[in-house]
């Protein structure tokens, strides 16, 4: 998926968008360590071909304990990735690639700045033109050559940017029932302690 290849990039937890694919990227560190601790609860044994099997577990009972925590965060992390495919559909219906919310926006305030931008420009031309002849009239000024085309790309740009900018706004608008992390699944990923009960004076002891 686009998103959790991005989110292992940026690492942007915090974003609408990325904090998704962020807390998959995090569980998938707990599946792994999951599954270390049983494998190193397991017992191995040769059968009589010689090929290693598992024989048994050193303790029966934290085995079903991590093994049941293991289907737990792997349901979490199915439900994540559900989530996650809702949102790229999204983007693909509008004809975009899948981003961070933070990227769409800041394009959304490039485009709000593109026209102010150029009236700078313009400006400046102006004032150099008054500066070079005194007696230069308004309408001379608005026919000379090089404010008009800069005036035109100026139309074209706020035109353009104008259709990017409403293409913008329904994707937002598209995505926003998407982001929505109505069970907490995020939450619990992204931190585990404030979710989780603490059972003993050594983790209390080191989360302080």
């Amino acid at each position: 998926m686009v998103l959790i290849e991005i989110a292992e990039r940026r690492g942007r937890m915090n974003d609408p968008i990325l904090k998704f694919p962020g807390a998959v990227l995090e569980l998938e560190t707990v599946i792994g360590d999951l599954q270390g601790q049983i494998k190193s609860l397991t017992l191995i044994e040769m059968d009589d071909d010689g090929q290693p099997m598992v024989s048994g577990f050193s303790d029966e009972q934290k085995v079903t304990k991590l093994q049941m925590e293991l289907n737990e965060t792997r349901s979490q992390r199915e439900s994540l990735l559900s989530i996650i495919e809702g949102i790229e559909k999204v983007f693909e219906e509008h004809k975009m690639q899948p981003c961070s919310m933070e990227k769409i926006e800041d394009r959304i305030k490039e485009i709000g700045q593109i026209g102010r931008d150029m009236q700078v420009r313009i400006n400046a031309v102006v004032v150099d033109l008054i500066v070079r002849n005194r007696v230069i009239t308004l309408p001379e000024i608005w026919s000379h050559p090089e404010v008009r085309a800069m005036e035109d790309s100026r139309a074209l740009a706020i035109r353009a940017g104008a259709a990017e900018l409403e293409a913008l706004q329904k994707l937002k608008s598209a995505l926003e029932p998407h982001l929505k992390d109505e069970h907490g699944l995020c939450d619990s990923a992204l931190y585990p302690h404030h979710h989780r009960p603490v059972l003993n004076a050594a983790q209390i002891s080191e989360m302080i």
